[in-house]
Formats: structure tokens, sequence, C-alpha cells
């Protein structure tokens, strides 16, 4: 149970659009072995509209080079990029403003009023050690912000880089071409996805967190390896079967985001252009995936890679 517990987590981390609390960390030189990733590229046509989707991983190692043929020569030909949300300095106001608000116990409660004493000590030298920070800031966070902190920060440590994941790479190719950029949801809609959950559920993410901080390489290796390879199946097992076994966490990151960005997408599929749609890979796989909702509505949906 913990080890799915855990898994359900990680995917939240990296999967699910934890782009924004991986903005400023430092990158890591990682693994120099080249790695070639063929992740999967769907494409649909309405009319004069095309739209390409793109499973994202939000943070990569800086050696994987998936930006190449069909999905290279796709997104050039493109008109706009279309993100789960749009992070540009305005944006990051915001959510820095959101996360203050919700990041932190009230002067009458604290981080360890909520832990047992093994995972409270582990705690604090897990967040000296990667964040670098002391017990007196570690108390007053809550336990969601601090899960996801740690997540992140010990995959960086691990050779994964912020700069190097799908999105913000595109972004910045979008920015170099001057194609317009948005996002099928607000930062606001897409923190609270991650911060609206009872306190006995953050405390689990985050005691699930600290007993898989140590030996978590095996996950990373199979999460890049199944969005690497393109291949379906082998995504909705590795990404979407243990967090199905969570119905509140599946309907709140997964299925309900995939609902709310259904009516964007498909608007874009009523102009006379083409465009580029990335999301975390996980919300177009599997049987609450995009893909599988806009073939229930009629498209055509082909997987070109």
């Amino acid at each position: 149970m913990i080890r799915k517990l855990f898994a359900r987590f990680f995917i939240i981390t990296f999967l699910f659009g934890l782009v924004v609390l991986s903005d400023g960390l430092p990158s890591s030189a990682g693994a120099t072995d080249n790695i070639t990733a063929r992740p999967a590229l769907w494409m649909v046509k309405k009319d004069k509209s095309r739209i390409y989707l793109l499973g994202s991983f939000h943070l990569l190692p800086a050696s994987y080079h998936w930006y190449d043929g069909i999905i290279r020569r796709s997104f050039e030909g493109a008109d706009r990029l279309v993100l789960e949300t749009d992070i540009n300095p305005k944006s990051m106001v915001k959510i820095q403003g959101l996360i203050a608000k919700n990041a932190f116990f009230g002067p009458q409660d604290s981080l360890k009023n909520h832990l047992d004493e093994d995972h409270y000590r582990k705690l604090l030298n897990k967040t000296a050690t990667l964040l670098k920070i002391n017990e007196a800031s570690v108390d007053r966070m809550k336990p969601w912000v601090m899960a996801l902190q740690l997540s992140v920060a010990a995959v960086v440590s691990s050779g994964m880089d912020p700069n190097s994941g799908v999105d913000k790479y595109l972004q910045a190719r979008a920015k170099q071409a001057g194609k317009p950029i948005s996002g099928l949801e607000t930062p606001r809609e897409q923190m609270m996805a991650l911060i609206d959950h009872p306190l006995s559920v953050q405390v689990a993410m985050l005691t699930d967190t600290l007993d898989k901080l140590d030996d978590f390489k095996s996950y990373i290796n199979s999460y890049l390896a199944a969005w690497a390879s393109g291949n379906t199946d082998r995504m909705v097992k590795t990404m979407v079967d243990d967090m199905a076994e969570n119905p509140a966490m599946y309907q709140a990151l997964l299925v309900s985001r995939n609902r709310n960005w259904l009516p964007a997408i498909e608007r874009y599929l009523t102009v006379d252009k083409t465009t580029f749609i990335v999301v975390g890979a996980a919300h177009l796989v599997g049987p609450d995936g995009i893909i599988r909702m806009l073939g229930d509505k009629g498209y055509k949906v082909v997987k070109i890679q």
C-alpha cells in the first residue's frame, strides 16, 4: 500500500503540472549517456483545423533527446502552443500569493503536531539536506507543500533538469518563433487541484514521500521509460492505474481537469489553424484520458508517434 501511495503522489508531482514548484530550482548534471525518446503524439483534424496532442514529462534529464522528427515538424508547423497553464512572470506573482496563503499553518498549529516522531525526525534530516531550511521554517509548512518541495528537490538532485522539461523547452521555442502561448486552465485552477485536500490526505502524501525518498530511482526510471517509449498501454499501467485506486485524488487531479479542458480543446477545432497542445502524459491516456474523451465525442484521433 505504501508503495502505491507513493507512486500516486510521484505521478502527481511530475505528470500533473508541477512545473510551478520546480521553477527556479537549480539543474543537475545527471547522467551523460544520450537517450533518444519517442513520446506519444496524436493528431485530430476537423475541416481546416488541426490539433496535435503531446504527452509531457515536466522535468527531464538533459541527456534525453525527444525534439526531432515528427514532433519537431508538427510543432514548427503549428500556429500556437497551448499548455496546461501559461507560466509567466505575471502569473508567477499570483501563484506565489496563492502558495503563501495556503502553504503555512496558523500560529496555533504546526507540522510537528501531525507527524509521528520518526517521520518528523526524518523530515528535518531531508529538508536540511535537500532544501537547506531549518526546523523553524519546516514546522510552519503544511504537508502538501513540504511533500512537493521535497519530491521535486530530490529528483532534481538526482539528475532531472527543470529546464529540460517538455513544457519549458517548447515554451521557449514558441517565444522565439513568435507563436502565441495560452493555457487550458488558470494557474489558480492548477494549484487548487493540488492544494485542496483534507489535512489527513496531505499527511499521507508527506509520510509516504519520506518513506520512499531514499529509494525512488526505480520510480523515476520506470516513468521515464514509459513516457519515452510512447507505448500507450505501458503509460496507462505505469502512470494511471495506481492512481485510480484513490478515487478522490484521481477525480480531482485527472478526471475533473480533463473534463474541464475538453471544451477548450474542442474550440481549437473550430478555427482554421493548427494548435500544438502539451499536457502531462497521464492526462492523455487511459479510460478517462483526453484521447478517449475526444473519441467518445466523435473525433477521429490518430496516433502519429
